[in-house]
């Protein structure tokens, strides 16, 4: 090949690669002017959503308000320019919030940054050794007990805010009613007050959108109130305190504070802090953060996948470009002090009831919130922290999922006990440790069906009347199982010593080496006693690596038994024998009759 042709052939696959990676250059060249007016409305209506979210999460994770947004906009523009799924809005969320504040709580912001560096570093690796099939072993049984265990963490965090009591810390759901309750005195009525008419605003706001009616421009109103819900309760509380703080001397509610306007300061994240006189290295830091390093990456990844599967259908999801995504976000986040982010099932489903055809629509999102850090953050000093926490109230005590549990315990108990634990695990001692114990039982039960495979053991009869033992494993055929396949026929046999016996191999699909070893102990055992094995439906390549370490002279494989001759010579008719021609040493499959 010529050097131009072999320069040509190098340069479109470098195209080809960066095109598959920078998935705005598939459709960009494809953008309409009908597009750009649907990513406008579902960007904009994304913004309002993710601005008085942006503030809650920030204040669930700990964190002063202006973290949360700087995470919702470098997210926004980030998945712009990577992001497959046009409904993904990654920003601040519920599960990531809890997670972080569970790591670095009483920490310094510093810890915060680093984790997500970390963790965009974690998940971009995970997309780029394509690992992303470790989160099918955390079955949908153990994300909805977490998301449940995590729904009632996150409500029972949030009533110190909305009953309006100042400086309450806790450790767990149980320690959080039990410091209510010796404080009980303290609760604020204002906020309570408010905070429980919030609740009330945003559930009947919520169902507008629901509402039937055949005229278009007030069902578009509707639906326009129901996604700004969140936006309004906060303009409306926030001149609810501005005008007690102002002109009444001071607000009945306990306010947000102060937030630093304009745009954050680039920079790398700092790979120390310090602790009064004490200088913390990275190294400690890491250590510091422990499992979190592992278990956010793992929770963001399992929200997208959900996201994707919810919103996708006809196509296939580039798991590996959504993971790389994921982890860009959170790189690129940590450098303007961003929190750890995923895609939000809520901004998704208003992105996607906006009719959004592009993920375009994250340049419009990011705006609307640039634009509130530039111009609006002197007023978020207003906004009533019961208000807040209201907003997260009223968005995570749906995802209790209380209608799966009568539906596993008539469909599998064991996964009701599954469930019941991750949600049991993860109320008392953290959604973290409810995720990993989850994750752990996920995969015994697997363990245990490789380990223990159903077997099926009965007498048949051929075409002619002979008896033979008719024994199948339900399962492949791995190390673990290989003692207890060989205890079932030997019981099987012990039983029935006169009578030939065959296994049926079709449900193997694989094979080790220890597996091997123990069926060429099991026919040359059998040999012994003049009783040969014969195995029937063994797929071409699980012969190939028998063929490795078993003797032919001792091995009987059979396509199928339709008459057995008498027991003593232990014939099988109509038998497919893979044969090694030893000249060639090449396989040949022949049959043969009356073996």
């Amino acid at each position: 090949m010529s050097k131009p042709l072999e320069k040509l052939k190098r340069n479109f696959s470098l195209f080809e690669l960066l095109q598959r990676r920078v998935h705005i250059l598939q459709w960009l060249p494809k953008y309409s002017k009908s597009d750009i007016v649907a990513d406008f409305i579902a960007g904009i209506s994304v913004g309002l959503t993710m601005m008085p979210q942006s503030i809650a999460y920030a204040n669930l994770a700990g964190l002063p308000a202006q973290y949360g947004l700087y995470t919702a906009f470098i997210g926004s523009f980030t998945y712009v320019l990577f992001g497959t799924i046009k409904q993904v809005s990654i920003g601040p969320t519920s599960l990531m919030a809890l997670l972080t504040f569970s790591y670095t709580e009483s920490l310094s912001v510093d810890y915060v940054i680093l984790l997500s560096l970390l963790v965009g570093c974690v998940e971009f690796l995970m997309g780029l050794l394509k690992l992303g099939f470790l989160v099918d072993f955390i079955s949908p049984c153990v994300t909805s007990g977490f998301t449940s265990a995590m729904s009632v963490t996150i409500v029972t965090s949030q009533l110190k805010n909305l009953l309006g009591l100042r400086k309450l810390k806790n450790h767990g759901v149980f320690d959080v009613f039990y410091k209510i309750a010796t404080r009980i005195n303290e609760i604020r009525l204002a906020d309570t007050l408010l905070g429980f008419s919030c609740i009330a605003f945003l559930f009947i706001f919520k169902q507008l959108a629901i509402i039937k009616t055949r005229n278009k421009a007030l069902k578009k109103t509707l639906w326009l109130l129901s996604i700004s819900k969140n936006a309004l309760i906060v303009l409306i509380t926030s001149i609810l305190g501005y005008y007690f703080y102002e002109y009444r001397g001071g607000s009945p509610f306990v306010l947000s504070g102060k937030v630093p306007s304009g745009l954050p300061k680039v920079q790398i994240p700092h790979f120390s802090t310090h602790n009064g006189n004490e200088t913390i290295g990275i190294f400690e830091m890491v250590q510091t953060l422990g499992s979190g390093i592992f278990v956010l990456p793992i929770a963001g990844v399992l929200a997208n996948v959900a996201i994707a599967k919810a919103f996708v259908s006809g196509t296939i999801v580039d798991a590996t470009q959504e993971m790389m995504t994921l982890g860009l976000c959170n790189i690129f986040g940590s450098f303007v002090q961003a929190m750890p982010s995923c895609g939000a099932f809520t901004r998704s489903a208003v992105a996607n009831s906006s009719g959004v055809r592009t993920p375009l629509q994250g340049i419009y999102s990011g705006t609307v919130i640039l634009l509130a850090l530039s111009f609006l953050t002197p007023y978020f000093y207003y906004i009533p922290r019961s208000t807040l926490a209201a907003i997260l109230i009223s968005a995570i005590i749906t995802m209790f999922d209380y209608e799966i549990f009568p539906k596993l315990w008539k469909c599998n108990k064991f996964d009701f006990f599954l469930t019941l634990a991750t949600l049991i695990i993860g109320v008392c001692y953290g959604v973290e440790i409810g995720i990993i114990a989850g994750g752990l039982l996920n995969l015994l039960i697997l363990l245990k069906v490789w380990a223990r495979p159903q077997i099926t053991k009965e007498i048949r009869v051929d075409s002619q009347g002979n008896q033979y033992i008719y024994i199948k494993p339900e399962v492949g055929l791995y190390y673990a199982a290989t003692d207890y396949l060989t205890t079932n026929i030997i019981e099987a046999y012990n039983n029935r010593r006169n009578l030939p016996i065959v296994l049926d191999c079709s449900n193997i699909i694989r094979v080790d080496y220890a597996a091997c070893q123990t069926i060429d102990n099991l026919v040359k055992t059998f040999n012994k006693t003049n009783k040969k094995v014969t195995f029937m439906n063994v797929k071409p390549h699980v012969f190939n690596t028998w063929s490795q370490t078993i003797n032919f002279d001792n091995l009987k494989v059979c396509h199928n038994v339709d008459n057995i001759s008498d027991s003593d010579s232990n014939k099988i008719n109509d038998c497919q024998i893979p044969l090694i021609d030893k000249s060639t040493k090449e396989r040949k499959m022949s049959y043969y009759d009356n073996v």
